[in-house]
């Protein structure tokens, strides 16, 4: 006869040996659930490139648009692309979704400018550009027939060894345009009445890309001191005061007048009807943009003014849809320094010291000294094509950008 202790050992074994066959499958079935999810996950991130790099391949002349894509006519891959205007850039909103899972990103997408390599393109008015002083122009040029010049200002030659580190050629009458879709998208945004849009309080305001867009009237407000980041669009019919206690992280603003204070520090995109003042010791990062875009028959000259000592990052554009007697002006303060581009069709200003690492086009030079104003004049200015970051992206609203698109910067 077996004792009663053996019964008790094979009871303790056998319950022994399920436990480790019960843990062995639950140790499967979540290594299992691991590899699958493991599996799916990179399925994902497979089908979201495949998203990405079809919006970078998508004509950049489109608009908004909500693309919905099997990739594989499975139905089992599938990707959901949104695409707008972000200012004067392109965003679009990537999602990849397996059933129930889903992976999205949020990307502002610019143009590549490599094969760009002009440092100047000043129209052709039958008169010369010249250069006095410590003024050097890296880069290609295009300017009027009528070629450059050497000059003497204040007593002072051009101390260069030659007028141009770069090629010479002969410029057009009239500036290259800009894309006349982005141009009313801008005007119908400046002429938008935001009587019926919540002002903005002392709340500080972060909104995801992943998010509806909010916006907010500050027509009322004496100046702005929010930190805005994120998907925040503010209006104004009046003139909009940014104080250097503001933070702005993407943020866009429309507004008849725009006035940036001294020390002000951040982000974003300023247009404006009438006038856009930056102040000093201002810094504007990548990729800042400041727009002006005027009205026919204008009683004064529509301008942008940088102060001293700024430094900005991104683009600087001015637009008139007619020229007119007072064309529009960008003016750079002594000490100033731009990488990217400056655009205006009209006057560019640049007082002495100023850097622009990047691209410069205008109608018109003028600098203003003391006792004379001077067109057409370059002194003590550094204009460097070559200086300008290699990854640097420019903007869809330049005609003839038939580059191709890149990711400018990824969205939260």
């Amino acid at each position: 006869m077996l004792k009663a202790g053996a019964l008790y050992f094979s009871i303790i074994v056998a319950f022994i040996i399920a436990l480790i066959c019960a843990s062995l499958i639950m140790l499967a079935a979540h290594y299992r659930g691991s590899y699958l999810k493991e599996m799916r996950m990179a399925r994902l991130n497979r089908n979201m490139d495949s998203g990405i790099a079809y919006v970078l391949a998508e004509n950049t002349k489109k608009g908004q648009n909500n693309i919905a894509l099997d990739l594989f006519g499975d139905q089992t891959d599938s990707v959901l692309i949104e695409k707008k205007h972000w200012g004067i850039f392109a965003l679009a909103t990537v999602k990849s979704f397996v059933l129930a899972d889903t992976l999205k990103r949020s990307f502002l997408m610019g143009q590549e400018t490599g094969n760009d390599t002009i440092a100047v393109y000043l129209s052709d008015e039958d008169r010369p550009l010249s250069v006095s002083g410590d003024t050097r122009i890296t880069g290609n040029v295009e300017v009027p027939k009528a070629g450059m010049r050497k000059s003497y200002v204040d007593s002072r030659p051009y101390s260069g060894d030659q007028l141009v580190y770069g090629k010479i050629g002969d410029s057009k009458r009239t500036l290259k345009g800009l894309e006349n879709t982005w141009i009313k998208e801008i005007e119908s945004e400046l002429d938008f009445d935001p009587v019926q849009l919540p002002t903005l309080n002392s709340t500080d305001e972060q909104v995801s890309f992943f998010s509806r867009v909010r916006k907010f009237n500050v027509s009322g407000l004496s100046q702005v001191n929010n930190q805005l980041s994120g998907q925040v669009i503010l209006y104004s019919d009046t003139t909009v005061k940014i104080s250097a206690a503001a933070k702005l992280d993407n943020t866009i603003i429309y507004a008849k007048s725009i006035v940036v204070a001294d020390g002000f520090k951040g982000n974003c995109q300023l247009f404006a009807r009438d006038s856009i003042v930056i102040g000093n010791d201002v810094s504007l990062n990548y990729p800042s943009v400041l727009g002006l875009v005027s009205k026919e028959k204008m009683v004064d000259q529509a301008k942008i003014t940088l102060g001293k000592n700024n430094r900005f990052e991104g683009i600087i554009f001015s637009y008139e849809p007619k020229r007119s007697a007072l064309q529009t002006l960008v003016g750079l303060g002594e000490q100033t320094t731009v990488q990217g581009e400056v655009y205006a069709t009209g006057l560019i200003k640049l007082d002495k010291g100023v850097k622009v690492a990047g691209k410069v086009s205008c109608n018109r030079f003028i600098m203003k000294t003391p006792a004379t104003l001077y067109e057409n004049f370059l002194i003590d200015v550094i204009l460097n094509r070559k200086a300008r970051s290699r990854v640097y992206l420019s903007s869809a609203i330049f005609t003839g950008g038939a580059e191709k698109q890149n990711i400018l910067r990824w969205q939260n």
